[in-house]
Order: structure tokens, then sequence, then C-alpha cells
């Protein structure tokens, strides 16, 4: 009985002891730091433009309005082409639909082809061009124009380190406010950021049947290249 009491007393003993090595290894406070956001956009002029041609044609039958569709959507691209805009950089999207007798929705008059040409244009400066050239050519309107950049990366790059001196500048004021000193950066986390297309109004500039047309006046304007970091530095 001796023995057993003993036993329970060692155990409780090491117990003991190895809680209070524990609590001791535990780590204590970290180093003070100021902890702060940045931001840095960077605006450069667009590379390229994405230009979304209409091609509405309507017809008795269904094979019509496809057949007049087909052969506008044929001139398009040859002339487009023309220009050195090739299959590559040229995509489409079509649909048919029943056109109906007015009133009853039950009688179909005739049939509507609707076909988008979405056209990347690599040469900004023939942005106008390409518009001219698609409507000249029979198609119906031009329904959404946009500029961007081919390669984005090195201008996020240069907003990445706007960024960073925002939060640096940002992290001095507040250090020279408290009478305390940067030593060093704990940690730094990029929190994303954006890339802004340029977008021009979707004005519809339908064909003028008969009427000569004006050459189509593009500005490409600036897209801006945003980013945004959150640092923390070190004081003391």
């Amino acid at each position: 009985m001796l023995k057993k009491n003993l036993w329970v007393v060692l155990m409780a003993m090491l117990l003991c002891l190895g809680m209070s090595s524990v609590a001791m290894a535990a780590p204590g406070p970290g180093p003070a730091v100021i902890s702060v956001s940045g931001q840095g956009r960077a605006d450069v002029a667009p590379d390229m433009a994405v230009v979304n041609i209409g091609i509405v044609t309507t017809g008795k039958t269904a094979q019509l309005a496809q057949a007049d569709n087909a052969k506008i959507a044929s001139d398009v691209t040859a002339a487009l082409g023309q220009l050195g805009i090739f299959s590559k950089d040229i995509q489409t999207h079509y649909t048919m639909s029943p056109v109906y007798e007015k009133g009853d929705y039950r009688k179909a008059a005739g049939y509507r082809a609707s076909n988008t040409v979405t056209v990347t244009v690599n040469d900004v400066a023939k942005t106008g061009q390409v518009i001219d050239t698609a409507l000249k050519s029979g198609a119906t309107d031009v329904n959404g124009l946009s500029f961007g950049l081919k390669d984005a990366r090195s201008v996020r790059n240069t907003a990445l380190q706007m960024a960073v001196q925002d939060a640096r500048s940002k992290a001095d004021a507040i250090a020279a406010a408290l009478g305390v000193k940067i030593v060093g950066i704990q940690n730094v986390k990029e929190d994303g950021g954006n890339f802004a297309r340029y977008e021009v109004a979707n004005a519809r500039l339908a064909k003028l049947d008969g009427a000569a047309m004006a050459d189509t006046p593009v500005s490409a304007g600036t897209v801006e290249v945003n980013a945004d970091v959150h640092i923390d530095f070190q004081i003391q």
C-alpha cells in the first residue's frame, strides 16, 4: 500500500514538472508592428482593341436569312483580312430566331439571323478602319468597343512597386508621430488588384444605306492597372 502511494506521489510530481516546463517554453509576445496598406496605380496607353461587330439579316425562311448573313460575314472577314486581321483574331457567335406576326406569337412571319463577330485588333491605330471596313462590307452595327493590354505583367509590377512605396510612406509618417523607429518587416501580403479595361460607350453605329460614311474617329485613352499590398513593419 505504501509503495502504491509513493508511486502516485511520484507521478504527480513528474506531471507538475512537465506542465511547468511547457509554460516556460511558451513564446513571449511578438515584436511591435505598424500595419499599413498601400495602393499603386499605373496608367498606360493600350496596345490592343476588341470590337464587337453585328450582322443581322432577315428572310422569309431560315435558309434565306442564313444565306444572306453568311454572305455578309464572308465579305466582312475578307475585307478585314486586307487590313491584316485574320481568322485567329476573329470569333463569331451565331443565333437564329423566328420573327412573329405582329400581335400573333403563334405564327412566324420570317426569320432573323444574328451574327456577332468579335475582332481583336492588335494595332490600335487600325481600330477606326476596322469599324469602317466592317460597316462598308455589310455589317449592320458595332455594339461594343474596348481597349486593353496584351501583357499587363510589367505594368502591374510597376503598380506593385508604387503600392509598396505608398505603404512605406504611411508607415514612416505613423512612426514619426509615435516617436518610434522602423527596424524591419514582419509580413508582406499582396491584397490583389485589378486591370481596368477601357470601355467605350456602346453607341450603336448603324449602317446608313445610300449615305456616305465618314471615317470613324477612335480615341484609345489609357487603361488602368491597380495593385494593393499590406505590410507589417517592425518598430522599436
